[in-house]
């Protein structure tokens, strides 16, 4: 009798499990992602973006490179060119804090080549869950070799990606260039509406916090508004 009961109850237990499934599922995919980058200016450092466990900045003094350790950063990542002047030993100075330093000059007057990029994606994927530190003497070179991390790596589309990375500091056509060449290299569209984003900026004492989530149809109405609400607030 009870082996009965089981075999009536099964296709309904079947059919609840699939509808539990699919409205999850549903759910998810319904959900955009939302990126948290944090803008703020600590110690000497005027240009200093913080997300997930990256770091991402413009060149720092020797009192910045101790803050960075005291928040835990154990990897820095230099893009400068190995002549330009940093005002100190900076490999020197990291490793005796007790932090590794990388130097991967990247010369944006030069043609991209995919082993650069290629490289720095593979460091920043072995160290998803380790907080690194990405500088150049400004933030732009920075920002570029996260721009293609975020977008063959973790997947972001390259409209959203690209937002992210001109509010981190990404700014020079030439740099830009560079980091197109190899995403087309790799297959990603570029030719798409770059503003199909919204941008909300939230204020906070010492920084400043933008959320990044791609438009769709009930948002693109404020994309404007947003954009230009942050356009107004970092300059």
């Amino acid at each position: 009798m009870m082996h009965l009961s089981i075999q009536r109850l099964l296709p309904v237990l079947l059919t609840t499990l699939a509808v539990g499934f699919a409205g999850c599922a549903q759910s998810s995919a319904s959900k955009a992602p939302v990126t948290k980058i944090q803008f703020l200016e600590a110690n000497d450092m005027q240009e200093l973006t913080h997300v997930g466990n990256v770091w991402i900045s413009e060149q720092p003094t020797e009192s910045d490179l101790i803050w960075m350790r005291d928040n835990y950063v154990s990897l820095v990542i230099d893009t400068r060119l190995r002549d330009e002047d940093r005002g100190f030993d900076e490999r020197a100075y990291v490793v005796s804090l007790g932090m590794k330093y990388r130097s991967r000059p990247l010369d944006i007057s030069q043609d991209f080549t995919i082993r650069y990029f290629d490289d720095l994606r593979m460091t920043l994927m072995s160290r998803r869950d380790v907080p690194t530190l990405i500088h150049g003497d400004s933030a732009d070179r920075a920002a570029a070799v996260w721009l293609t991390y975020r977008v063959l790596d973790e997947r972001v589309s390259y409209a959203q990606a690209l937002n992210e990375a001109k509010l981190a500091g990404l700014s020079n056509d030439a740099t830009i260039r560079l980091v197109n060449q190899y995403l087309l290299s790799n297959g990603v569209n570029i030719n798409v509406d770059t503003d199909a984003v919204v941008i909300d900026a939230e204020p906070g004492p010492d920084e400043m916090i933008y959320h990044v989530t791609p438009a769709d149809e009930n948002t693109k109405s404020s994309e404007s508004t947003s954009k230009s609400t942050t356009d107004s607030v970092r300059d």
